[in-house]
């Protein structure tokens, strides 16, 4: 049976694609307060991304896996249409390998090869880093409605329902 976490993920994917409903490509690549959505959503989606890479043993998708993409990265990105492609590759990827994931997996420890180094020493586990990218989902989400408010666009509250996190009896 999936975790309640890998759920709440897949409600954060919701979430992210439900506040970018709508956007025009002109404005997607437009630089706002900082970065462009389009470069917002390939980041956020680059870390993601890093469970197909560090945990399933995949090659980091040809764009998203860019440096510009990552923490710290240009905040420019031009190529909107080519993200939401990227993005859903991704999440194809990914949604898989994070339905099958036991308990067990979840709370195994891994050694870390990333940027945090008090980390290194300790290792991670899956459970942390789905939390991690659950995080980074809705802090750039907010950042990303926040925008689009100033901009005049409504995009709704978030979180929004968090569907995918309940049991199958409460959805009627």
């Amino acid at each position: 049976m999936t975790d309640s976490l890998v759920f709440l993920l897949f409600d954060a994917w919701d979430d992210l694609d439900r506040v970018y409903k709508g956007l025009s490509a002109e404005d997607a690549v437009q630089r706002a307060d900082g970065s462009s959505f389009a470069w917002t959503l390939a980041h956020t989606t680059n870390q993601l991304d890093m469970i197909n890479v560090r945990l399933q043993g995949l090659d980091a998708h040809p764009l998203l896996g860019q440096e510009r993409f990552r923490f710290g990265g240009t905040g420019e990105a031009e190529e909107w249409d080519d993200i939401l492609d990227a993005v859903a590759e991704v999440r194809d990827r990914a949604r898989p390998y994070l339905e099958g994931v036991t308990v067990d997996e979840l709370d195994r420890v891994r050694p870390y090869g990333g940027s945090i180094s008090h980390l290194r020493d300790r290792g991670i586990t899956l459970r942390y880093t789905i939390s991690r990218v659950i995080a980074h989902h809705y802090f750039h989400l907010g950042e990303v409605a926040a925008k689009r408010d100033r901009l005049g666009h409504s995009v709704g509250d978030y979180p929004g329902l968090l569907s995918n996190s309940l049991p199958p009896h409460a959805e009627s």
